[in-house]
């Protein structure tokens, strides 16, 4: 059975995280300082990707009581090396602007 996975973080909308949000700045033209927004931060669409991103942040793969990650404990370099320079910054300005780390295995 393959595997592919994301993570995604759920977090307080602000100005600042915009360039780490999925969508132009005029999407989110209505949405409030400190409101809550939803964005894809990492999407893996292999198995051995998928099991890669999740030893990233110290969780199993399939480990599904662990998926609420702890972003402080997120081997940066790991990171940077499995998903390169962009996508990790996009995931520490994240993390910096107070949003919340999960990962979603689709097996």
């Amino acid at each position: 059975m393959g595997l592919d996975a994301q993570i995604i973080a759920i977090g307080p909308f602000s100005r600042a995280a915009l360039p780490a949000l999925d969508y132009p700045a005029e999407f989110y033209a209505d949405v409030a300082d400190g409101d809550t927004v939803i964005t894809n931060v990492f999407t893996a669409i292999t198995s051995d990707l998928s099991y890669e991103l999740a030893r990233c942040f110290g969780v199993g793969a399939m480990e599904l009581g662990k998926h609420h990650l702890d972003s402080g404990h997120a081997d940066v370099q790991a990171l940077k090396n499995l998903v390169g320079d962009g996508a990790t910054s996009r995931f520490v300005l994240l993390r910096d602007a107070g949003f919340q780390f999960y990962y979603l295995p689709n097996a």
